[in-house]
């Protein structure tokens, strides 16, 4: 049980903040008293309304994600300290965002704000939610050149994993479809138009479960950790966009590949709504159990360069 309520994040979409809020209506004395407990990280500050099991959880998680991020996808040395304040429930989050930040509608779970970096989030919402709105400044501060669909749909990919500590570091397993995405979805799901949705022209794509579907996509295509070095690289090598870059195809001919894609994810609604929160297990013996009860494939499709 205490596993499950660490993976809540995929109940709803979180969000992030570009505009200039600020803690306007708070001094940083009132602030340090709401979250009184300080942990800093290599790559975090993390500010804490208590010491938990949950936020244990997540502190654990925090630089080792980093580090993977860092060493399997792309380049990010620049974005740190992230400031993390993690409220003790979804009454105080939702307070310390009306009032601390000024936001008077933040996301449900979790949220980043770019100007203060500033992570904000609530215990029980889960490792989802940190790893997605961590994943913003990673974005915003080394992939210059990111499309748009990128702000959103880079970080909504990383939101769902599965994995366990080991003696040498964290093991992440990556790839999953995210079961209230698909949901959300609905049948429109073999509609998606992944022309539109990647798109460097005009107004950008706002659906965030479109936006993931195409990131997924370049994951199961093996292409995901292209389409970031080229990202960080500005180079489309001849392709009007970064994703048919990625692909080494123009989008008629990816188009093909796609709705199949759709398709089989169409096919397979049943056991994609049936997959377990993100969770992080003690040790590998504990993820192959949880792997099994659960018919989680641990198959992980290599990235090309």
């Amino acid at each position: 049980m205490f596993l499950l309520c660490l993976g809540l994040m995929e109940l709803a979409p979180a969000c992030t903040v570009s505009s200039n809020p600020t803690f306007q209506n708070a001094s940083s004395d009132t602030v340090v008293t709401q979250f009184p407990v300080h942990h800093d990280t290599k790559y975090f500050e993390f500010h804490l309304q208590r010491d938990s099991p949950q936020n244990a959880q997540t502190i654990s998680l925090s630089d080792n994600f980093v580090e993977i991020v860092k060493h399997q996808f792309f380049n990010s040395e620049r974005g740190y300290p992230i400031r993390v304040f993690i409220s003790e429930d979804e009454g105080s989050f939702i307070q310390f965002m009306h009032h601390d930040l000024g936001i008077q509608d933040p996301a449900d779970f979790g949220i980043y704000v770019f100007s203060r970096k500033v992570l904000a989030t609530y215990e029980q919402s889960g490792l989802g939610t940190f790893t997605h709105e961590t994943m913003h400044p990673l974005v915003e501060e080394n992939l210059l050149h990111r499309p748009a669909w990128a702000m959103e749909g880079i970080p909504s990919f990383f939101e769902k994993f599965y994995g366990y500590r080991s003696s040498s570091g964290l093991v992440l397993y990556w790839g999953f479809q995210n079961p209230w995405r698909i949901r959300s979805l609905g049948p429109d799901l073999t509609k998606l138009d992944l022309a539109k949705i990647v798109s460097e022209n005009g107004a950008p794509e706002q659906n965030e479960s479109k936006l993931r579907m195409a990131a997924v996509f370049l994951w199961d295509q093996g292409k995901l950790r292209r389409f970031l070095r080229l990202v960080a690289a500005n180079d489309r090598v001849g392709y009007p966009t970064f994703f048919e870059a990625a692909m080494g195809m123009p989008m008629e001919k990816i188009l093909t590949i796609w709705h199949s894609y759709l398709q089989n994810i169409d096919q397979n609604r049943p056991e994609i709504l049936s997959l377990p929160v993100s969770t992080v297990l003690r040790n590998e013996a504990e993820f192959q159990e949880f792997v099994r009860v659960h018919r989680i494939s641990t198959y992980q499709i290599k990235q090309v360069d």
